[in-house]
């Protein structure tokens, strides 16, 4: 991303669900105006610790009515919940029980670990790239060539080690 493009999230004011359904966050912006706060859904945005601050704050405010997230850290959308696009795998994990992918996301910084089943299921490519990327291939054993005698290869010439071999197995046998 280029830096004129980029905006600084200073604050985040305010939650609601979009017409779509997904979640949108009311943002203050560094250096603007509040007329120049904007509605943002979570896929565009890279300030989880800011909506993780506002998310708690709210809980702090409501007190015992939010029991649910009350001393609870709240579960912000991680991987495919946050609705943007997968651009590559960074690496694998297994945490005793599972495989997990660490997902880089398409216009975003933050990477998210991902199940394996909705890593096959959702971007089987990116999967076939990532182990792509790590195979290696065994050297397999390759007869070298013998060396040409004036120019040319004749298959019917003797090799001179094969038969000084043969005539020392001989001479042993007829020593017994």
């Amino acid at each position: 991303m280029s830096d004129e493009n980029e905006y600084i999230v200073e604050k985040v004011l305010d939650k609601r669900k979009g017409k779509n359904g997904r979640i949108e966050y009311l943002l203050k912006w560094r250096g603007y105006s509040e007329q120049d706060n904007t509605w943002e859904p979570v896929k565009n945005l890279d300030c989880l610790e800011l909506i993780q601050e506002y998310e708690e704050n709210v809980a702090s405010r409501t007190g015992s009515s939010r029991k649910s997230t009350q001393g609870k850290s709240v579960k912000l959308p991680m991987g495919f919940e946050r609705g943007l696009k997968p651009e590559r795998i960074l690496g694998a994990t297994d945490n005793g029980h599972e495989l997990l992918f660490l997902m880089k996301w398409v216009g975003s910084d933050l990477a998210d670990l991902v199940h394996n089943k909705e890593a096959r299921s959702l971007c089987p490519q990116l999967l076939l790239d990532f182990y792509e990327e790590r195979l290696t291939w065994a050297n397999t054993f390759q007869i070298p060539d013998l060396p040409e005698k004036d120019g040319q290869d004749n298959e019917d010439d003797e090799n001179p080690a094969v038969e000084d071999k043969i005539e020392e197995d001989g001479d042993k046998k007829m020593d017994k």
